[in-house]
């Protein structure tokens, strides 16, 4: 095996890992905590007439331990209020005047709360706010019979469903329960492939569900992964055993008893054949990555599925397969520095920036593109790391090379960060150029240049 578990998780919190880099900051969590509970004391209050007590309960990811941050442009943290309605028969609460009110005390929040950027559409679930800061509080509205525990969710097209969260959580806490490190390896495992799904699908409602792939990772853990087993060997085999449950049948069935989901699985025809197709590619990398020799070539592979989020040994240098037991040629950088304008050079750095101020930009560029083979594709992977990118969840981007074999990027977090120059050929990953990135100082006022006095410059005829 090629031991790339220290690149998943670490027992040294600053240590760049997959699991950090995907897992929100105590103080996010914190962050998102806070606005929870003003949100839920507000609908507590405003909704106090209805003749019902009012109660919350914080559920799904947030509550699982296995919440992940946005991992590319556009996407948002989500944190599931559950508010409970009690007090009345269920006959006698109308869903839909019950999800009304709910709605327009969210609008009336607005007023209240600087932060929330719109109050979406209902959906059939739940109502949705979104916030500013890259987050939505979704609402799921329940009602709960005066006597014993009869809860049920309110929905748009279908009424009251069957349905009891509390109970998810209890089936969770116990089924991934057993020694301490069992139980966090399954939160991580459940993480990546939340990840790996955030990164795959252009959109959540096209891809698997949170609770879908919580369930699947549970049911595959405790069938495959023996107690000596590192996170990457235990992710390849969760792998595995997923796609050889789904393959033979497409039924989750929901742990919970009594609800009136009784499969997870909500996915469409369509939509499913391409979750098995891209979950069959990632078996394949999976499998290729922990029969690596190398460390270094199974992050690599590793890359392919979670991209700039994977994070590549900082000492990585080049990387490049072989033909004939020859290594292949690969990319030299040479990168150029300049002001806020680009074009106005400063500094000309070659394989690593020693030094960047913020706000400057960098012009990277392949010094020799011969070496390029015919039909072969180039990426520029941008993968930050450190604090100050992390606070704000920007871990990277990628960017198809666009002929020029050149890429502009800015200078924007304090640390040392990475591009990566990767070439693709047939689709698979023939070499990483890598080029740490040093940014270290505060940005500079332009210089100005004084004007010479017109009698000392020299004329021309």
């Amino acid at each position: 095996m090629a031991g790339a578990a220290s690149l998943f998780h670490s027992d040294n919190a600053e240590i760049e890992t997959l699991n950090r880099r995907v897992r929100p900051s105590d103080g996010q969590r914190e962050y998102l905590l806070e606005h929870k509970n003003e949100l839920a004391a507000w609908l507590a209050g405003d909704l106090d007439d209805l003749g019902m007590e009012v109660s919350h309960f914080i559920q799904g990811s947030y509550k699982f331990h296995t919440l992940i941050r946005p991992l590319k442009m556009g996407d948002e943290y989500d944190v599931d209020l559950g508010l409970y309605f009690k007090g009345k028969p269920h006959a006698d609460v109308d869903p839909a005047e019950l999800r009304e009110a709910v709605q327009r005390s969210l609008r009336r929040y607005i007023a209240e709360n600087d932060d929330i950027q719109s109050i979406e559409e209902p959906k059939e679930r739940c109502c949705r706010a979104k916030y500013k800061q890259s987050f939505h509080i979704d609402v799921p509205v329940y009602h709960e019979t005066p006597a014993g525990r009869d809860v049920r969710l309110a929905t748009l097209s279908k009424g009251w469903e069957r349905s009891d969260p509390s109970a998810m959580i209890d089936w969770f806490d116990d089924a991934i329960g057993g020694a301490a490190a069992n139980r966090a390896m399954i939160r991580r495992l459940i993480r990546y492939l939340k990840a790996w799904s955030a990164l795959t699908f252009r959109s959540p409602a096209i891809g698997p569900s949170s609770l879908m792939l919580t369930i699947l990772v549970i049911d595959a853990f405790k069938q495959v992964v023996a107690d000596e087993d590192e996170d990457d060997d235990a992710l390849a085999k969760v792998i595995s055993a997923m796609y050889e449950r789904l393959v033979s049948d497409k039924v989750v069935p929901n742990p919970i008893q009594g609800d009136t989901d009784n499969d997870v699985n909500r996915l469409s025809a369509q939509d499913y054949e391409h979750f098995l197709e891209k979950l069959a590619a990632l078996v394949d990398v999976s499998h290729r990555a922990v029969c690596c020799e190398h460390a270094s070539e199974a992050a690599a592979i590793w890359s392919e599925a979670f991209s700039y989020v994977f994070p590549l040994p900082e000492d990585l240098g080049v990387l490049a397969a072989s033909q004939n037991g020859l290594s292949v040629p690969t990319p030299d950088i040479a990168i150029k520095i300049s002001t806020a304008t680009p074009g106005a050079v400063e500094r000309i750095f070659r394989g690593q920036v020693d030094h960047a101020r913020i706000g400057e930009g960098m012009t990277f560029e392949i010094t020799n593109p011969e070496v390029i083979p015919s039909g072969a594709q180039i990426r520029w992977v941008v993968r930050n790391s450190g604090n100050d990118a992390l606070s704000t969840s920007d871990l990277g981007h990628v960017t198809p090379d666009d002929g020029t074999f050149r890429q502009f990027e800015r200078a924007a977090y304090r640390g040392r960060h990475f591009m990566d120059c990767e070439v693709w050929l047939h689709g698979r990953l023939r070499s990483v150029t890598r080029v740490s990135v040093t940014i270290d100082r505060i940005a500079m006022p332009p210089r100005v240049r004084a004007t010479r006095p017109s009698y000392t410059r020299l004329m021309r005829r």
